[in-house]
C-alpha cells in the first residue's frame, strides 16, 4: 500500500473526529444553561414498583435495600422486588429478612439477569417500573429527582445519574472520570432524542411499555442497551437526569474490567447489528448522526492502529530525526491532531466541571485522555477476537 492510501485513511479519520467533536460541542453550547435542569414537579406520586435482580450479591444486597427504604418517596406507594436468581450465597436469606419491612422476595432458578428482570416486570404492580442492581445504590432524593422528567407523554424512560462507589485504587479512579464523562455525554443526547441505553444500576420506565414492546431479552448481554433501542425503534423518548444520582460497584482490577467492557463491546457490536434499522431519517438525528458514526467510529478505531504501524515499520522513526528535521515533518494533520486534543480537553472539563462537587482529580482527567484511547483500543481487539473465535457470550466470560 502506497503513502498515498495511508494519508487519505488518515485525514479521513482525523476528519471524523474533528466532525464528532465539534458536533457534540455545538450541542453542549446550545444546551449548556439546561443541562441540569429538573422539569417542574406537577405533584405526581405514582405507585412504582422496584425489581432488584440479584445473584451472589450478599455483601451488597442490605446496602441496595436500605437505599431505597431511605427514600424520601412515600412508603406505601413504593413496592420493592427482589428476584434471587439462584445464589449460592446468602443473598436470599439476607433479602428474605426484609420481609417484615415490606420488601417482596422471589427465589427461582439461575437463568440470567434479563429473565430475572422479567420475572419481576411481571409480578409488578406500579405504574412506573424501576431496575435496579443489587450492587448499585440510591439517594434519598434520586426518585423525585426522576420523576418530572415523565411529564412528556413520549417519555417512557428516565436513566439515573450512574456514578462509582468511592474508589479505592488507580483502576477505579479511572472509572470514576469515565462515569462523569459518559454521563455527561448521555445527558447531551437527549438534546437530540438519542439516549440508547438506560443503564442497569437505575432506570424507570412506564410499566405499560413492556406489554408494548416485551421485556428484556435473554439472549442478550447487554440488556439496558438492547431494551433502550427497542424503545427508539418504536419512536418514544428517553430522558437522563444529571441530578439524580446512583452509585455502583466497578471493577477492582485491570483484568476485572477488560472482562466487563469486552462483554459490554461485543453486546454491542450485537445491538448495532439487530438495530441497524435505526440508521435512518425516520429516526432524527440518532438514525442519521448517532448509529452511523458508532459503526464508524469501530472501523476508525482499526484505522488508527494499521496507520500507526505502517509510519512506525515503514518511515522514518522520530527518534532519528533531529529537531531542525522535525519541523519539516509537521504538516495538516499534526494541526488537526492539536486541535482536536484541545476540543477534547475543553469538551471533558466542561463536563468535570459541572460536577465538580463530585472530588474528581483534575490530574486523573488528563490520565483518562491520554490512555483512554489504548485502552479502547484494547477493549475492541479483545471483543474482535472472541467474535472471531466463536467465543460464546456470557457474563462470566465476557
Amino acid at each position: 500500500m502506497d503513502l498515498s492510501t495511508v494519508k487519505l485513511i488518515e485525514y479521513g479519520v482525523a476528519f471524523l473526529a474533528l466532525y464528532v467533536t465539534i458536533f457534540y460541542i455545538l450541542i453542549y453550547l446550545q444546551n449548556r444553561k439546561h443541562l441540569g435542569d429538573i422539569p417542574p414537579s406537577k405533584g405526581w406520586e405514582p405507585k412504582i414498583s422496584i425489581v432488584i435482580p440479584a445473584y451472589n450479591e450478599k455483601r451488597n444486597i442490605a446496602r441496595c435495600l436500605d437505599s431505597i427504604l431511605s427514600s424520601n418517596y412515600p412508603k406505601e406507594k413504593l413496592e420493592l422486588l427482589v428476584i434471587d436468581d439462584g445464589s449460592e450465597d446468602n443473598t436470599f436469606e439476607i433479602a428474605k429478612a426484609y420481609e417484615k419491612k415490606g420488601v417482596k422476595v422471589f427465589h427461582k432458578k439461575n437463568s440470567g439477569k434479563a429473565n430475572s428482570l422479567n420475572y419481576g416486570i411481571k409480578r409488578a404492580t406500579g405504574e412506573i417500573l424501576a431496575t435496579l442492581d443489587a450492587d448499585s445504590y440510591i439517594l434519598p432524593d434520586t426518585i423525585r429527582k426522576m420523576l418530572p422528567h415523565f411529564n412528556e407523554e413520549a417519555v417512557v424512560a428516565v436513566t439515573a445519574a450512574v456514578k462509582t462507589e468511592p474508589p479505592k485504587n488507580f483502576i477505579q479512579e479511572l472509572q470514576k472520570v469515565e462515569y462523569i464523562y459518559t454521563l455527561f455525554s448521555r445527558r447531551i443526547l437527549c438534546f437530540i432524542d438519542a439516549v440508547h441505553v438506560t443503564p442497569g444500576p437505575f432506570s424507570m420506565f412506564r410499566k405499560w411499555i413492556f406489554d408494548e414492546i416485551g421485556g428484556f431479552d435473554p439472549d442478550n448481554i447487554l440488556e439496558d442497551q438492547d431494551i433502550a433501542m427497542r424503545i427508539q425503534s418504536y419512536n418514544y423518548k428517553i430522558r437522563s437526569s444529571l441530578t439524580a444520582s446512583v452509585y455502583t460497584e466497578v471493577p477492582k482490577s485491570f483484568m476485572g474490567l477488560l472482562k466487563q467492557r469486552t462483554r459490554w463491546h461485543r453486546g454491542g457490536l450485537h445491538n448495532a447489528a439487530k438495530y441497524a434499522k435505526l440508521i435512518g431519517p425516520k429516526y432524527g438525528d440518532l438514525g442519521m448522526i448517532v448509529m452511523p458514526l458508532g459503526l464508524i467510529a469501530v472501523a476508525a478505531i482499526f484505522a488508527v492502529i494499521f496507520v500507526s504501524i505502517y509510519y512506525y515499520f515503514f518511515t522514518i522513526h522520530p527518534a532519528f530525526v533531529d529537531m531542525g528535521s522535525f519541523l519539516f515533518l509537521i504538516n495538516p494533520i499534526h494541526i488537526i491532531g492539536v486541535t482536536i486534543l484541545i476540543l477534547t480537553l475543553g469538551w471533558v472539563f466542561a463536563g468535570m466541571h459541572f460536577f465538580r462537587g463530585e472530588g474528581i482529580n483534575p490530574l486523573m482527567v488528563l490520565v483518562y485522555i491520554v490512555s483512554y484511547a489504548y485502552l479502547i483500543t484494547l477493549f475492541w481487539f479483545a471483543a474482535i477476537f472472541k467474535e472471531l473465535t466463536l467465543k460464546k457470550m456470557t457474563w462470566e466470560s465476557g
